[in-house]
């Protein structure tokens, strides 16, 4: 029978997936034995019993300048293992959670733009009425939240433009449009609109390609032929807005990102292209993975923020 528990697969053994994962984090069975307080060799020994169960090495053992390295079958179990944990911190949150949200760990993926806005504030509102729940803030560009939802790394994830093609669940999704920010006291600081041309007489700050902004950018440069001065590429949205408000050139960014860290210092004002389109402001999770009742209380003060910070 399916609930029978000695029908478990020969690969459930505990200690083993508890050492192979300490190795596959560590890098090394010395470097596991060290975080684990286990012997190296008993560590070694356990993983290979996983081997033999599984018929597949887990580890290519061989000396070299890479070092240990996952296999194939290694990286199958690991990302496997990473969502069970998940699911299992998920039960401990929920048994805990019948006595009302007094303990929990929440872990959400969000991108640089809003970390430095948006979650603070989210933090320090729930933080006040659920003091017991602590949590793990991974920041990433969104492309990279999208691999870290399917692997199981985080509960959900907050960021610009989540494609829709990949099966997400949207808990919340608000259309946003492209701003370009300049200095107080730049020239085009009073105009209320700004095009594409305008940007071309000016020096700019960019983000580089890794961005999804950025993409949906040049797709509108190559339309329009138009020659830019760009001056510094670069990842980090907190970045460009210091650049910004230093004088160094002009930027885009989408909504108002980064508003209170540069408040003061730097003006939004709308871009008037329509072949822009809108960008979207999201908040998501994988279809397949339940909230803890810590996450989803916390979704739903991001929720709330999110409005708030578009109106």
């Amino acid at each position: 029978m399916a609930n029978d528990p000695n029908s478990a697969p020969r690969i459930a053994r505990l200690a083993a997936l508890r050492y192979f994962s300490a190795v596959a984090e560590h890098g090394s069975f010395r470097a596991a034995s060290e975080s684990l307080g286990i012997a190296a060799s008993a560590i070694n020994r356990q993983i290979t019993n996983l081997e033999i169960d599984l018929g597949a090495p887990l580890f290519d053992r061989q000396r070299g300048r890479m070092g240990l390295q996952l296999t194939e079958a290694g990286h199958i179990l690991r990302a496997r293992l990473r969502s069970a944990y998940n699911e299992l911190r998920i039960a401990n949150d929920e048994i805990t959670a019948i006595k009302g949200l007094q303990r929990g760990h929440v872990i959400v993926g969000v991108n640089e733009s809003l970390a430095g806005d948006i979650m603070p504030t989210a933090f320090n509102q729930f933080h006040e009425q659920h003091p017991g729940i602590d949590f793990d803030i991974k920041v990433d560009n969104t492309r990279a939240l999208v691999g870290r939802l399917r692997q199981g790394e985080i509960d959900f994830a907050v960021g610009y433009n989540f494609p829709a093609n990949v099966g997400l669940v949207f808990d919340e999704a608000i259309p946003l449009h492209l701003h370009v920010v300049v200095p107080i006291g730049h020239p085009l600081e009073s105009r209320e609109r700004i095009t594409l041309a305008d940007l071309a007489r000016h020096k700019l700050i960019f983000p580089d390609n890794s961005l999804l902004i950025r993409q949906a950018f040049d797709h509108a440069v190559r339309q329009s032929r138009l020659q830019l001065n760009i001056l510094v590429e670069t990842n980090s949205f907190d970045l460009i807005l210091r650049f910004v408000a230093s004088g160094a050139g002009i930027s885009i960014v989408t909504g108002h990102s980064g508003r209170k860290a540069s408040e003061g210092r730097i003006a939004y004002i709308p871009i008037d292209e329509p072949q822009w389109g809108s960008n979207v402001l999201a908040c998501c999770r994988m279809p397949n993975r339940s909230l803890s009742i810590a996450a989803q209380a916390f979704v739903d003060t991001i929720r709330t923020l999110l409005k708030s910070s578009v109106t």
